[in-house]
């Protein structure tokens, strides 16, 4: 019974750990009928048999590729289910190849109905505004493609929007630094321990910030202007 135990747990160790490998102790007990289940019943495929049988050959124990096949083939069977298909088509997921649709004609059908209801206008409008590439198990319903476009449009104008909201800010950054520099100067001018030679160069400071802060409220203007064009872009029936 111990043994058994062991043996389950060291399946689902195997199958949580992803790419771990297998000690001698686990090589020893394995159930390559089991181990090779649960890998189908999950929807994956046997590549990973090739990485245990080095891992249990280093041990010099031989693995069981006839019993890993036969369970792996077993899970398939409960895994490549109608339900299962039509989860992975609603959630827009690509087509497991694991369930071949020769053998689970009902896996690819139940598949084909989900892609149906989730390949629609408003699931690529949504994919397009994350900024998600176009979802290739859509391809053919155009719908999908017409509202991922549209999404995608959207999600371009926000990404500027948000390059020129920062552009604004640091321009008011800017702004304020020229403004304090003038304040200084000013301060330095009717300072009475300032040197005449000082005074003068606080005078040619001021009128140089000025000319600073006017460039940057034309660039700010400009910023604006084009952040109101993006917002009427944005709220356009176009992009809708």
């Amino acid at each position: 019974m111990k043994k058994i135990i062991y043996c389950l747990l060291a399946v689902m160790a195997l199958l949580a750990g992803g790419c771990a490998t297998m000690n001698k102790q686990e090589c020893e007990v394995a159930d390559w009928y089991a181990i090779g289940y649960q890998h189908g019943v999950h929807g994956q495929g046997t590549g990973k048999y090739k990485e245990y049988a080095s891992d249990c050959a280093d041990h010099n124990i031989k693995a069981d590729f006839t019993a890993f096949k036969r369970g792996h083939r077993a899970g398939l069977d409960e895994y490549c289910s109608y339900d299962t298909g039509r989860n992975l088509g609603q959630n827009g997921s690509s087509y497991n190849t694991q369930c071949e649709s020769g053998r689970y004609p009902e896996f690819e059908r139940g598949y084909h109905l989900g892609l149906e209801d989730y390949c629609n206008y408003d699931n690529g409008l949504i994919s397009g505004e994350n900024g998600y590439s176009l979802n290739r198990a859509c391809n053919a319903y155009p719908s999908f493609g017409a509202g991922h476009e549209a999404g995608y449009a959207r999600y371009e104008i926000r990404r500027s929007i948000a390059s020129l909201e920062q552009e604004l800010s640091d321009i008011e950054s800017q702004i304020s630094a020229e403004q304090a520099l003038i304040a200084d100067s000013e301060a330095l001018i009717i300072s009475k321990d300032a040197t005449v030679d000082e005074r003068t160069q606080a005078l040619i400071d001021i009128k140089l910030h000025r000319e600073e802060i006017s460039k940057l409220r034309k660039a700010r203007h400009r910023v604006e202007a084009s952040l109101s064009d993006l917002h009427m872009q944005l709220d356009g029936p176009g992009l809708r």
